[in-house]
């Protein structure tokens, strides 16, 4: 038989609220439950009245209907008398009526009684809705105030919000909509009902997948539609487990252009086409990525022939073809190294999903799950700063609101003074653009003409007359420096084990060793803005030109939790995970595991550098020059600085026309320091994509899989750019637009590239520098020869560079590859 789900089984009910047909089963009744049902079905069957005449189902349906359609069987009064009994039958009676819930195992029992046991065909688009909790949204179907006004105080929208539930009407919605959800929340997360689900986040099409399975006959087929986010959680693993055994087919499809879906489902909307079966040793094709059903349905079938697929085909529309390398075969082998991706604990056979376009990335993949060192092996100090909004109610931050004389907000003059949010930052660029600043927006400040003493501006600002509470709410890190200084100090060592012995009535020399050190590190504590840091933004956006955006900010800086800062021991090591962290190899990590929120958890199980690498002294280099921007890194600068820079620190390639020497620099932070144009920044940020992937012994053609598979934006804005002999960038792409360039600026580009020719092999235009031109205007505002980027072919080179130093380095005995540290002699 076979069976369909619609998306139709959310309805809405006439108060407005969000009502779901619950999947639900027959479950044996508990004893206290027996009674009742010998009164609502009766105890015994008389002999000779006409139900004991029913034999089969389909007599028992025609009395039913009987029952129903002749008024002397009425069968009112005999419900009356129940639930006068009782009278909680008649609220369930109600809510079943209003809820309207469908008991699978009666109403298809000719289905579960037959010999196969279920359906053998069920197909369907299941609800894609989690029961969550949206007090304003809520409220608003009462008031729209509550979703229309923005930047609303917490003091004020709590009055708002006590007035209207002073109305008995309104009360009485809320309270139902809380009811709702707290009942739909219990429900879908009772492992009584769904074992698979227990501890999960409630969402109706989890329901769903469960139920089908059980629904199906032995030898069922079921083709749903649904959301994937069970495939990269962390507390999904049974329900993973389950889907694997169970999968034939999986396609993962992306709403690229709303052509799948409209509008309120957004374009980066993922979701999969799921083929399930009878459960088996994991054994499934995987595709990922699609924007056609070609692909899903044709690619098994292709003969492998042509460039391998890509999120886009040649910086273009997207990839719609179909290809055989999109077939990932997903087994127990497969899905062991991707295990070691993530660093996971739990049983092979639940491990995370990865979504590779092509099997192109294999290599990449492997690499990055045999790198042995994680972030959590340094126990980082990470925080997620202050919650928006727990941190306005009790009163610790507000809106930076236009003063009322001036008409202009609050401009901070320290760092202690910003409170940072995620746009403000960029990939190793802690000064990027204004709070309010437009997303899409090509670029941020102007590096070139930055003051040393810039600081950025804050959307919030501290609570005034509340700075002690504003201060005691920060999280407290170990200073491991302070730390080591205490412990080798006797006089500090003694008043601790002074004190200790005091609090246990004991002599000094007798106080408990460990007890002395938890006081040691107590004092060693410091609020976690009196640290240099790596920030990074908390949402992953795979969509955009890149995913992670870290950076290094200076003390004093607090932010919101939609960034997370985080301290390891020392500062070179912290400065290196920032480096590390800025890199394709590491996004792209992130973006194959399909990582949407990096936090605590996940932010461990990231790659961390080896503070004694061969290559830590060039990642260093370029990290600190991308990152120190103003005066307020001068003390980092001057701690970090190695003397080596200078002999041993040169540009990985030769750039064209580039006019910075990266290793130029002295051991006192100057205005130069920073890396300021934006070639020379692009160009440090390409060698570290390379220099990682070193690193992390990922070969050149693996590092270009990976950058052709999946960073389609970032490909479609470096075919765009250009940069002038100044350092300039000038782009075709609105979206990448150079700092200096204007409207007029690429259409006089074009007439200059008419003018001059090809550029040369190398990229530069004209392709002879030195000949005459007469006939040849530049565009306003930039100087001859132009560089055309080229990431591919720069990538590959710097690759080479930093390999060979690599090699030099293990060759002379100087560096163990395996156990990533300096051999022991």
């Amino acid at each position: 038989m076979l069976i369909s789900f619609e998306a139709s089984t959310l309805r809405r009910s006439a108060g407005g609220r969000s009502s779901m047909r619950a999947p639900s089963r027959c479950r044996s009744k508990p004893p206290d439950q027996v009674e009742p049902v010998h009164h609502f079905l009766g105890r015994n069957l008389k002999q000779g009245t006409i139900v004991s005449s029913v034999e089969s189902l389909e007599k028992l349906k025609q009395l039913e209907d009987l029952i129903q359609t002749q008024p002397e069987m009425d069968m009112d009064d005999a419900r009356k008398a129940v639930e006068s009994r009782y009278p909680w039958m008649r609220v369930v009676r109600d809510i079943a009526k209003e809820q309207g819930f469908l008991h699978w195992e009666l109403d298809f029992a000719g289905v579960f009684a037959g010999e196969a046991g279920g359906f053998d065909l069920q197909v369907g688009n299941p609800p894609w809705v989690r029961p969550r909790w949206n007090e304003s949204l809520v409220l608003a179907e009462r008031e729209p105030w509550f979703e229309l006004e923005e930047r609303v105080s917490t003091s004020v929208k709590a009055k708002r919000r006590d007035d209207l539930l002073k109305a008995p009407a309104a009360a009485t919605y809320v309270m139902g909509e809380i009811t709702d959800n707290a009942g739909q929340v219990a429900f879908y997360g009772a492992p009584q009902v769904y074992p698979l689900l227990g501890g999960t986040q409630p969402d109706l099409y989890r329901a769903f997948m469960c139920q089908v399975w059980d629904h199906a006959s032995v030898r069922g087929t079921t083709g749903f539609l649904h959301s994937d986010t069970h495939f990269t959680g962390d507390k999904e693993r049974a329900l993973r487990g389950a889907a694997y055994r169970r999968l034939r087919i999986h396609g993962d499809f992306v709403n690229a252009g709303q052509r799948f879906f409209p509008p309120p489902v957004g374009h980066p909307t993922h979701f999969g086409v799921h083929v399930y079966g009878h459960p088996q040793e994991i054994d499934f094709d995987h595709l990922s990525w699609l924007v056609s059903a070609d692909a899903l349905r044709l690619s098994a079938n292709h003969d492998g022939s042509g460039e391998a697929p890509g999120i886009r085909y040649q910086n273009g529309e997207f990839d719609e073809r179909p290809h055989r390398t999109r077939v990932v075969r997903v087994n127990r082998e497969l899905l062991t190294v991707w295990k070691r991706l993530f660093g996971d604990t739990g049983p092979v056979e639940e491990a995370r999903l990865l979504f590779p376009v092509s099997t192109a990335e294999a290599s990449a993949i492997e690499a990055l799950a045999n790198y042995p060192l994680r972030l959590s092996a340094f126990k980082p100090q990470i925080t997620p700063g202050y919650h928006e909004s727990g941190a306005k109610k009790d009163r610790l931050i507000d809106y930076n609101r236009p003063d009322p004389k001036t008409g202009e907000p609050y401009e901070p003059d320290r760092w202690r003074h910003v409170i940072l949010k995620g746009t403000q930052i960029s990939v190793a660029t802690p000064v990027f653009k204004r709070h309010d600043a437009n997303s899409n927006a090509p670029f941020g400040a102007d590096l070139v003409s930055l003051p040393s003493d810039f600081v950025p501006d804050t959307e919030y600002v501290r609570v005034p007359g509340r700075a002690q509470e504003y201060l005691k709410a920060q999280d407290r890190w170990i200073d491991h420096q302070a730390l080591e200084r205490l412990r080798g100090n006797d006089k500090a060592v003694a008043r601790a084990r002074a004190q200790v012995a005091e609090a246990m009535g004991n002599a000094p020399q007798d106080a408990d060793p460990e007890s002395v050190d938890v006081l040691l590190v107590g004092r060693a504590r410091r609020r976690y803005t009196a640290f240099y840091r790596v920030a990074w933004r908390e949402m992953i956006a795979p969509d955009t030109e890149r995913s992670l955006y870290p950076v290094v900010v200076p003390p004093g800086t607090a932010h919101t939790n939609v960034v997370r800062s985080a301290a390891l021991r020392n500062n070179h090591l912290s400065v290196l995970t920032s480096g590390l962290w800025s890199s394709v190899p590491i996004d792209y990590l992130l973006r194959i595991t399909g990582t949407g929120h990096l936090d605590v958890g996940r932010a461990g199980a990231l790659p961390a550098p080896a503070p004694a690498h061969p290559l830590a002294p060039a990642l260093l280099l370029r990290t600190l020059r991308l990152n120190c921007l103003t005066s307020a890194y001068a003390d980092l600068w001057q701690d970090l600085y190695d003397p080596t820079w200078s002999a041993y620190a040169p540009w990985a390639i030769n750039w064209p026309g580039m006019n910075t020497e990266l290793h130029s620099v002295t051991p006192t932070w100057q205005w130069d320091t920073p890396l300021r144009t934006e070639y020379a920044r692009r160009a440090a940020l390409v060698e570290i994509d390379a220099l990682v992937a070193v690193w992390l012994g990922m070969d050149a053609d693996a590092l270009i899989a990976a950058y052709k598979g999946r960073f389609p934006v970032l490909q479609k804005y470096e075919a765009a750019s250009w940069f002038d002999a100044e350092g300039w960038k000038l782009a075709s792409n609105a979206r990448t637009i150079g700092q200096r360039q204007t409207k007029e600026t690429w259409t006089q580009f074009e007439a200059y590239r008419e003018a001059v020719g090809e550029p040369s092999p190398e990229g530069v235009l004209p392709a002879d520098p030195e000949a005459t031109l007469p006939d040849a205007a530049l565009p306003d505002g930039y100087t001859a020869p132009f560089y055309k980027a080229n990431r591919e072919r720069e990538m590959r080179r710097a690759h080479a560079y930093f390999k060979q130093r690599l090699d030099e380095a293990v060759a002379k005995g100087l560096w163990d590859p395996e156990k990533m540290e300096v051999p022991t002699p």
